[in-house]
């Protein structure tokens, strides 16, 4: 039986969302194990949970989006949940670092499915009006995943924290993500492409099309210029090959995108382009805090039960994070309704607010006082989802809407999710060799991290400078028609 009531799809598709970020934030979670069991350094650790996953998740998005774009979306859907929950059941597996690293590289391309159809789909679902709401709750899935990835694994790790099964954790969700593939694409019901949009026209092109642009010969010169020098920096061994590879086929999906007239209409808008930047600078240290939050609490109080702070820090994903998205998008499409800038200004308030707390939390002296101010700054950090998601869907081309979702997360994804943990675990690394504790290390590092914040700020308040004008190109562009809310 399948059904398209549309709040049990976004219900079904925010659980899937949630499922993408238990499989992404366990690795972080698990770190100290991990690390001791496959005796891996903080550098590789960061790369781990950052740059190994991040580069595949998101380059592999793009082509994926273009398939969401022409296919059916819930069958994507179901297949890419059911490739990164296999990956993620071999994770627990692994032997080494090579052997772990493959693992997130396959999770990271089964994810890369997941988003754009999702997106695409509830953008079907829901009009212009009521569209940063429906995103906001769909981003739910991201606090509701880590909690549940917090809670998982504090049901699972046992009374010895010095004897964690954290192989069995990854085989479970990986079982129980492929049972939910199977469920989704048993119910859902693929929706009307545009269905909240009347006189839809822009879309792809044909290859043949693209193909006879005037502009044909400078795409080949610049795209097979850095193509020869990134192969040549691979065959004489300046480069690794897991490096080389994901960037090869990025060049050539850029390659071939870049004859899209769509695609770059997409990447022509100021607004869409600050806003991606926004919240990729506000989650570098969302994404790095993440990564090694258990290693410093640990380090903070060697004595503190380490089950207590992760069932603590699950608590505080599951609330505080959630109501900062939850109440951001709904302020968001209230306030947007007389002052469509509070798409930038509201979040640029929120990243500057959580600024002092990120510094805050790590300062302070006690677990306790770490997760008091840990709570406010999720608060904080919430509120930029909703409006966020919200500005990739209503920019873009409505036939399009799946490929700006990759785009978007493209930015977000190679800075915040690649660069993050990357970034922090190096940094603790610089730190570790100029004398500092290991404590200490990390304290410092995310000092330095945190400075992100700053720079969220302002791409957001350039938000409020661009957005009024693409607005309103956006809707001229689509043509926008209310038709009524569908179910």
């Amino acid at each position: 039986m399948k059904r398209n009531d549309r709040t049990f799809v976004l219900f079904l598709l925010t659980l899937v969302y949630g499922f993408n970020f238990i499989d992404r934030q366990i690795v972080g979670i698990l770190a100290p194990w991990i690390q001791a069991d496959l005796d891996l350094t903080n550098t590789q650790l960061g790369l781990l949970v950052g740059l190994a996953f991040a580069a595949f998740y998101t380059i592999m998005g793009i082509p994926l989006a273009f398939l969401a774009d022409r296919m059916n979306r819930v069958t994507l859907l179901s297949l890419a949940l059911a490739v990164w929950s296999g990956f993620t059941a071999l994770t627990g597996f692994a032997q080494n670092f090579v052997h772990i690293a493959l693992a997130r590289v396959g999770v990271g391309i089964g994810e890369a499915g997941g988003s754009p159809p999702s997106h695409s789909m509830i953008s079907d679902f829901y009009s212009r009006e009521e569209r940063a709401g429906a995103l906001g709750i769909y981003s739910l899935g991201i606090p509701f995943g880590i909690m549940s990835a917090y809670f998982l694994t504090a049901a699972l790790m046992g009374a010895d924290a010095d004897a964690v099964n954290w192989r069995r954790i990854f085989v479970i969700l990986g079982i129980a993500g492929i049972a939910l593939a199977v469920f989704v694409k048993c119910v859902v019901r693929e929706p009307e492409r545009g269905a909240m949009e009347a006189g839809v026209s822009s879309g792809y092109i044909s290859l043949r099309q693209s193909l006879a642009t005037p502009g044909l010969p400078l795409h080949i010169l610049v795209f097979g210029g850095l193509f020869s020098l990134l192969t040549g920096l691979w065959l004489t061994g300046y480069i690794s090959w897991v490096f080389a590879l994901p960037f090869i086929i990025f060049i050539v999906v850029m390659f071939l995108l870049s004859l899209q007239p769509g695609v770059m209409t997409i990447l022509s808008i100021k607004s869409w382009w600050w806003m991606a930047f926004g919240i990729a600078f506000a989650s570098f240290f969302g994404y790095a805090m993440a990564g090694f939050q258990t290693k410093y609490l640990g380090l903070l109080d060697p004595d503190f039960p380490p089950r207590t702070f992760i069932i603590w820090i699950g608590i505080i994903n599951g609330t505080f994070y959630v109501a900062g998205a939850y109440f951001g998008a709904k302020l968001v499409d209230w306030k947007a309704g007389t002052d469509i800038r509070a798409y930038g200004t509201l979040p640029a308030l929120s990243v500057l607010a959580a600024f002092p707390l990120a510094i805050a939390a790590f300062l302070v002296p006690t677990v306790e006082l770490h997760l008091i101010v840990s709570a406010a700054m999720q608060l904080c950090l919430g509120v930029y989802l909703g409006p966020s998601f919200a500005i990739a869907q209503t920019l873009a081309p409505v036939k399009l809407r799946a490929m700006s979702t990759a785009l978007f997360f493209f930015v977000l994804n190679m800075i915040a999710l690649g660069g993050g943990p990357t970034f922090a675990g190096a940094m603790i690394d610089v730190f570790l060799g100029a004398g500092n504790t290991e404590l200490g290390a990390v304290q410092l590092a995310m000092y330095v991290t945190a400075g992100a914040c700053l720079l969220s700020f302002a791409s957001y308040m350039l938000v409020r400078q661009t957005l009024p004008k693409d607005w309103a190109t956006a809707e001229a562009r689509n043509r926008v028609g209310m038709t009524g809310t569908r179910a």
